[in-house]
């Protein structure tokens, strides 16, 4: 199964994945990625402020999909 990589960068900085996750495919590496961007946007947009938070991912050979 390919691994993937989910680099995200929000109002902290740059968060590279250093284990990335096994999964099926292209699919399933999007849904993940949008599962767990609405709990990050949960823990940074309290405050009020405008933020953007993005994710990147990045296949095997560390190519960005």
């Amino acid at each position: 199964m390919p691994r993937y990589y989910f680099d995200v960068t929000d109002s902290k900085g740059f968060h590279k994945d250093e284990f990335g996750h096994e999964l099926a495919g292209f699919e399933e590496a999007r849904q993940e990625c949008q599962g767990f961007l609405p709990d990050i946007a949960r823990e940074e947009l309290p405050d009020g402020d405008l933020h953007t938070i993005s994710c990147d991912v990045r296949d095997e050979a560390g190519r960005v999909i």
